[in-house]
Parts: structure tokens; C-alpha cells; sequence
């Protein structure tokens, strides 16, 4: 690591994931996982390392200010077309652009290795090799007990291919990719688009490889698998109207993960309240007016008595956030 780097603040997260250029009835915006991630993150008032690779093509707007934000060069912009049924609520994707790079470990610099909850967000199987950022962390880290990272997988993007038109359709049972990237320290977010077609008991047999595994079922809720325990059903938070469900999972994911690391004694309440905010923004403000919408219902995000770091003296936990054991305080934390 060099001196310039040392010299940069632990990140509270890394999110890494390609953005996106979203065409829907020929107009572009900004899309892609690591852009909804770097909107809650920002709400959260939590400084990001981000890294994604993208074209010249890709217009980041303002949803990146703040954070660290790496771009790996590619030829090319991840680009999704976007098509809706006559009534509105079944989206169909179709890819007419993808980068030319997989993003691996060695594409993040060692100060974005800091940071100790990870959040990948892959939208095609070509984007990421997620097994690469997995790996067991060195023996003196466990000599000394410290925490391994966190590492939230949201793997839906794992679970595509394309037809001969480029069009996406869902694969019928767990890919390889999502199967290698499974351990101890990973949690898992998929839908039930993608799990409703595997084989009875596969959701089950893949949770017990992993800290948490995360099926969202829409209005119905979402089903949470903490490692080998039975799944608990989890209600939805109530919203006024759905206006656009882009980016609900990527919202949902993020902060389940910024609530866990937090400590928060209820994480996936929070990520249903996140989720439930998102859905309440229009398609044509996303995905930076997410923040905003966060903040402005801040007083509704669901408390807990959880502090984790916290608990410790000032000065142990300033020592904890210089060693990268800890995220810096943030408004979760303080809340």
C-alpha cells in the first residue's frame, strides 16, 4: 500500500459492480447495482470505495459524489434495453453492450481491501469473478481473532444468459458462479424470479453454506435463511403506492448489509423499509433521488437497541476504525 493510500480513511463499505445504461422508450439513464448501492450508502452517510468498469458512453451524474469511486476502463458501457408488457409490471431485458473486463479482487486498490463488509453486485455472469473476493483470509488473521469481512453477494446477475437477440433469460437451476462464491462470511440476495424455478430443497442446501441466504418475494415479503435454520417469512413495509421497482433489490441488499454491519438487531426490517422507499420514487429521478428519499423518512426506519461497535470506549473503537476493524461511525450507527 503506498503512503497515499495508508493515508485515506477506511471506506465504510466496498461496492463493487458495473454501472449501467438503462434504455427505456429510447431515453438513457444511469443504472446498474453499484449506483443504487452508492445512493443508500450515501443516505446512510457512509463514504464508499466503488468500483465499476464502464465506457466512455456512461453519463455518472451525481449518484458517485462523495464516495471513492475507481472505473476500471472498458470498451464499452453495460447496456440494458428495456421493455414492459401492455400492463406495466413485467420487465424484459435485453443487452445490446458489455464491457470487456471481469472484475476480480486485484481490481481493487488496498485501501478499498480496508474496508470490512464487502458488497458485490454482478448483472451479467461476465462482469465479476465473485469467487475471487471470497477467499479465506490469511492464518494470522485468525492467530489474532480478527473479524473476517462481510461479504454481500447480490446474485442475480449470476443467474442470467442471453438468447441469440441478447435477450436475458433466467437459468433453471444455481449457477457455478453463485455455487463457488458461497462461505461462511457471505450473504446471499436473489428474488423469487430466480428461485422459483430450482428444484425443491436447492435454497435450503445453498443457505446452509453461507451466513445469510435472502429470497425477496415482492408484496409477499422475503424469506431469510440465517445459515442452517428455517427460513422466516418476513412481511413487506407498507407503502403508498409502487411507482418503480427498479433498483428495489439492490436498495433491499445494501441495507441489509449497512444495517448488519451496524449491528442493528433487525437488519432485514431495514432493508424493507429501504426497499419500500425505492419503490416509492419514479423510474425517471432513480437512482440519485433515492437518497434524498431515504433522508427525507429517516424517522421511519426501524430502530433497534443494536450498537455493535459501539459498545466499545471512544478510543478503543477510533483504534478499531483506524485497523479497518470497523466502519466510521455513520448515521445507522448513530441512530
Amino acid at each position: 500500500m503506498s503512503r497515499e493510500e495508508r493515508s485515506w480513511p477506511t471506506p465504510g463499505i466496498t461496492i463493487v459492480g458495473n454501472v449501467t445504461v438503462d434504455v427505456v422508450d429510447g431515453k438513457k439513464a444511469l443504472g446498474g447495482a453499484s449506483s443504487y448501492a452508492a445512493a443508500v450508502a450515501k443516505a446512510w452517510g457512509v463514504r464508499a470505495c466503488i468500483v465499476t468498469a464502464h465506457g466512455q458512453d456512461a453519463d455518472l451524474g451525481s449518484v458517485f459524489d462523495g464516495h471513492d469511486l475507481v472505473v476500471v476502463p472498458a470498451g464499452h458501457t453495460l447496456v440494458f434495453e428495456h421493455t414492459y408488457t401492455f400492463w406495466g409490471n413485467h420487465r424484459k431485458l435485453r443487452v445490446t453492450a458489455q464491457p470487456n473486463v471481469t472484475l476480480t479482487m486485484r481490481h481493487l486498490p488496498a485501501r478499498c481491501r480496508r474496508a470490512r463488509t464487502l458488497l458485490l453486485g454482478p448483472l451479467m455472469p461476465q462482469d465479476m469473478d465473485p469467487a475471487s473476493f471470497v477467499a479465506a483470509p490469511p492464518w494470522w488473521h485468525r492467530l489474532l481473532g480478527l473479524r473476517r469481512r462481510q461479504v454481500g453477494l447480490m446474485a442475480q446477475g449470476l443467474q442470467r444468459e442471453l438468447d441469440a437477440s441478447g435477450r436475458v433469460r433466467a437459468l433453471q437451476e444455481a449457477s457455478l458462479q453463485l455455487r463457488q462464491a458461497l462461505g461462511p462470511a457471505t450473504s446471499v440476495f436473489l428474488s423469487d424470479v430466480e428461485t422459483e424455478v430450482w428444484a425443491n430443497g436447492t435454497v435450503a442446501a445453498l443457505a446452509a453454506r453461507t451466513r445469510r441466504f435472502l429470497v425477496t418475494r415482492g408484496k409477499e415479503g422475503a424469506d431469510e435463511h440465517l445459515g442452517r435454520s428455517q427460513a422466516v417469512r418476513h412481511p413487506v413495509a407498507e407503502v403508498d403506492a409502487v411507482l418503480d421497482t427498479n433498483g428495489a433489490g439492490d436498495t433491499f441488499a445494501t441495507a441489509y448489509m449497512l444495517a448488519a454491519a451496524a449491528g442493528h438487531a433487525s437488519p432485514i426490517s431495514v432493508a424493507h423499509w429501504a426497499g419500500g422507499v425505492a419503490v416509492s420514487q419514479p423510474q425517471a429521478c432513480k437512482p440519485a433521488c433515492v437518497t434524498e428519499a431515504l433522508r427525507a423518512d429517516w424517522r421511519n426506519m426501524p430502530a433497534s437497541r443494536g450498537r455493535g461497535w459501539l459498545a466499545l470506549p471512544s478510543p478503543l473503537r477510533h483504534l478499531a476504525q483506524l485497523l479497518g476493524l470497523v466502519a466510521p461511525r455513520n448515521k445507522m450507527i448513530a441512530s
